[in-house]
């Protein structure tokens, strides 16, 4: 880990934007890993986590809108992230959102996530940063850091044992007094800060930072006050002692009440200590009574969660749904166009617009297969769902065997109880143009489920999307060939084929997800493989679904190699690392015109 600069707080200046005045000013950026919500409509927003809780890396960028009430701007909103390695940064991602800045927005947010839905694959420990930027210009940035002690059990804490925890009170500067008077009853007339005095002693020999978070709160479970505290630990220093300060209060007393507090020590979103403690009229010296048994810890927190939280908001749901969208390889305008969609929408809604008359539910994917189609239909029911707009956000998938009967008058019940099924989410109808097929025939049974869907839209408007999906050309033909699919598909999203290093990223994702990296000459190999598929591509191109079937057999190959020798000689290494030999079959020859050829011999037979 990179111990340089380890007070955390410098603040960046603000690089020479442009010569007119600047439109806006930065506000902040806060990072978090879980979307659950807090006191005051906040995030879980920290600046330490453990390698094993990290999915999705959130990083929420605000900044105060100058022409508020003025007028509308357009601004390219960019959020980079990067790894940093002594006094080397290494771009992880470069995320970017053109998007209108309305008048009425007074503080603008922006929020992005990146990494992976597996816990643990994607962040490792180090330190890492966020910058912001606007037009191109960085006016701000965010410095977190993830650790690593192993996995931990739950309740288990891998870093630090706390030694003690003591409370006083006293003014502003009394933490900084040498002597303390040490409490366990406090006076409601007399008390000005309440001061904990926090002892730990960490566990391992590995340096890390810690971050602690001191919430006080009364007896109604009302969050009064809170504070976090950022301490980097040393190497080396395991079983001596740490001391922290936090407090809560005013410099003059009327601040609290006479009622019983709580205070409460969270350590990586685990609740690790409470200290209850009375004001009234007396005061009493002594040591407060401190509750640390994990398991009565966890009881108290579940009892307290049910108190004050519910199930996930539609915020979070959104949020998510957005980070898993924004995560995907490629599919750049897309992003771009849902971000936007999203903006729209929230602002029909807090304009008390009437979102359905300005937004569509259903919409036209075209594009050639394994391009991600499937994926973003799913993800974008969530984002209905947490946009408001529709009930569930499920996704319901169809074909045309899924739609279809074979005799007179079935279709219809096939048919309508799939729409039905589909109620409150979306029905995707997959290669949608099939249903057309039997257009001229005597029994025209595509047609018949086309006019029912087309029917339980206008009767059913708002309460399910549908999304059709297929080949480009395929698609257009689908929807010219009917005034009603014209006149209700007026969405259109391209999914383009995937670049050559979209194919190498997707890889890599999949890689990891096996627990697996192939070596220099592997990756060397692969990546001209999918060079030279990608150079022969036609309509039938597989994109990530041909890589998935590479990756699935390089893994299987080497699963294969490995059962072939002795237990005592799989080392580590050799279990976690693809070689040549296990992607040798991808040969780079002429691909046979066949539909869905991949190039590679399977059973070692051309």
């Amino acid at each position: 880990m990179d111990t340089s600069n380890k007070d955390n707080t410098n603040t960046p200046k603000e690089t020479q934007g442009p010569k007119k005045p600047l439109q806006y000013k930065f506000r902040d950026i806060k990072v978090h890993s879980s979307d659950e919500w807090m006191a005051d409509a906040t995030k879980k927003y920290r600046k330490v986590f453990d390698r094993y809780e990290t999915t999705y890396m959130r990083a929420e960028f605000s900044f105060f809108n100058k022409l508020f009430d003025e007028g509308d701007w357009e601004a390219s909103v960019r959020l980079k992230c990067f790894y940093i390695n002594g006094s080397n940064k290494n771009e992880l991602c470069n995320l970017e959102t053109k998007r209108t800045i309305l008048k009425d927005e007074n503080i603008v947010y922006v929020r992005q996530a990146w990494g992976n839905a597996t816990a643990g694959s994607y962040w490792f420990r180090g330190d890492y940063l966020w910058e912001g930027y606007i037009d191109d210009v960085k006016v701000g940035e965010a410095k977190f850091y993830v650790e690593d002690l192993g996995q931990a059990k739950e309740g288990e804490n891998l870093y630090f044992d706390i030694e003690s925890i003591k409370l006083f009170e006293g003014d502003g500067l009394a933490s900084t007094l040498p002597e303390k008077k040490y409490l366990k009853k406090f006076s409601q007339k007399d008390t000005r800060f309440v001061w904990c005095e926090f002892k730990f002693k960490p566990k391992t020999t590995k340096d890390f930072f810690t971050e602690l978070f001191f919430n006080f709160y009364d007896e109604a479970g009302r969050l009064k006050g809170s504070q976090s505290l950022l301490t980097y630990v040393a190497v080396n220093t395991n079983g001596q002692s740490y001391t922290l300060y936090p407090g809560w209060g005013g410099d003059t007393p009327g601040r609290w009440s006479n009622d019983n507090y709580t205070l409460e020590v969270v350590f990586m979103d685990n609740l690790i200590a409470t200290v209850p403690f009375p004001i009234g009229e007396a005061v009493e010296a002594g040591d407060v009574p401190i509750v640390t048994d994990s398991g009565q810890l966890i009881k108290q927190t579940a009892t307290h969660q049910a108190g004050i939280t519910g199930a996930k908001t539609p915020d979070d749901l959104l949020h998510e749904s957005l980070a898993e969208l924004n995560a995907l390889v490629g599919l750049t305008h897309i992003k771009n166009e849902v971000n936007e969609m999203v903006q729209l929408v929230r602002f029909y809604q807090e304009s008390g617009k009437d979102v359905l008359n300005k937004f569509s539910l259903h919409t036209v994917f075209t594009g050639n297969p394994g391009t991600g189609k499937t994926t973003v239909a799913r993800i974008l029911a969530k984002i209905y769902k947490g946009l408001g707009i529709l009930e569930k956000g499920h996704l319901v998938e169809v074909d045309r065997e899924g739609l279809v009967a074979g005799f007179i008058g079935q279709t219809a019940i096939k048919t309508g109880e799939k729409v039905t099924e589909a109620m409150g989410g979306v029905l995707f109808i997959d290669e949608a143009y099939s249903l057309a097929s039997g257009r001229g025939s005597q029994h025209d049974f595509g047609a018949e489920a086309v006019q029912i869907i087309l029917k339980r839209m206008e009767d059913m408007r708002g309460k399910f999307g549908v999304i059709v999906a297929g080949y480009t050309d395929n698609m257009h033909e689908f929807i010219q060939s009917n005034p009603g699919l014209k006149s209700r598909f007026d969405k259109y999203f391209l999914f383009d084929d995937y670049s050559v290093d979209e194919m190498n990223a997707i890889a890599t994702s999949l890689f990891t997800r096996e627990e697996a990296t192939p070596d220099a000459a592997a990756a060397a190999h692969l990546k001209n493989y999918f060079a030279f598929i990608h150079s022969s591509k036609d309509k039938h191109f597989g994109n990530a679904r041909t890589v998935r079937q590479v990756v699935g057999e390089s893994v299987k190959n080497q699963h294969l190699r490995l059962a072939a020798m002795k237990k005592e000689d799989r080392t580590p290494e050799l279990m976690s690392t693809i070689i040549m030999s296990d992607v040798a079959e991808f040969e780079i020859k002429e691909i046979k015109q066949e539909r869905n050829s991949l190039g590679f011999r399977i059973g070692g037979k051309e």
